[in-house]
């Protein structure tokens, strides 16, 4: 299958590529992106995947097209180390999506039926499987295809969902939430400095398990727990400032009277 871009998107596209490649030209190029690696952009391209995310979270699109924008820089950058080392090119990059996408969607560019997202997803698993039977690579889990390399509770979420695609999951949510019980009971009861340390991480694990049977992307839920303290934590030093005060020189019952006041909306104006 043929999928033509409007002509104005791939002018767009073609300009991109010529201003990377000039910046990577060896004779006239610029000597920090002739400098760069693929291993050098690693955490580049990991903050620029964050900074996307919280471009997401903020709901506002001038600021997600400016991220989009830099984390698409970093695939490009990439693209072109590749054709420059003579590996690939960001053509290769682009067929090979295409042709992933258009492979693992029949039920949309083939004969296949799937009415349900359960019913794409049980194929994408059982076209995946055929891939790597193609490739002539052996049995592996499910798992595997998860990067370790990703923050601890998005792949804990993660393993689980596929876990759970393959029958491995609890009935209902309430089986979930039994689990994390049992498992804050012994972390509780756990006196082994080393013991708790497991402990903590089957409670942390649990948590990711409730989280995805609610439909809640544990990632997000701490990220926006992180905001709403440093927001908090930020208000109720403001309020010390003011006063003269110090958090350290307070009380243990005032300083949680004042986080409680800090967790109040601050109050809103009075319209004219």
């Amino acid at each position: 299958m043929t999928i033509n871009p409007r002509s104005d998107d791939a002018v767009g596209f073609t300009e991109l590529l010529a201003v990377m490649r000039r910046l990577r030209d060896p004779d006239k190029g610029c000597p920090w992106d002739l400098e760069q690696t693929h291993a050098s952009l690693r955490y580049t391209l990991l903050e620029e995947t964050y900074e996307t995310l919280e471009a997401i979270d903020s709901g506002v699109p001038a600021r997600q097209v400016e991220e989009l924008g830099d984390l698409l820089l970093q695939v490009i950058f990439h693209a072109q180390i590749g054709a420059d080392e003579g590996q690939y090119t960001i053509d290769d990059v682009v067929r090979h999506l295409i042709d992933k996408l258009v492979r693992r969607h029949p039920h949309i560019f083939g004969a296949s039926a799937a009415k349900t997202a359960t019913e794409v997803i049980g194929q994408w698993e059982r076209i995946k499987a055929q891939e790597r039977k193609a490739k002539g690579e052996s049995e592996r889990s499910m798992l595997d295809g998860v990067p370790k390399a990703m923050p601890s509770l998005a792949y804990a979420q993660a393993v689980q969902a596929r876990a759970a695609r393959a029958g491995f999951d609890w009935d209902d949510g309430r089986g979930a939430i039994d689990a994390l019980a049992e498992e804050v009971a012994e972390l509780r009861a756990e006196s082994d400095p080393r013991r708790r340390e497991e402990e903590l991480g089957d409670v942390l694990f649990g948590l990711v398990a409730v989280a995805r049977r609610m439909g809640i992307e544990a990632e997000d839920a701490l990220r926006g727990a992180n905001a709403r303290f440093h927001l908090r934590f930020s208000r109720m030093e403001a309020t010390l400032r003011e006063r003269g005060e110090t958090l350290a020189a307070l009380p243990e019952p005032e300083r949680l009277r004042r986080w409680e006041r800090a967790k109040e909306p601050p109050p809103s104006a009075n319209p004219g």
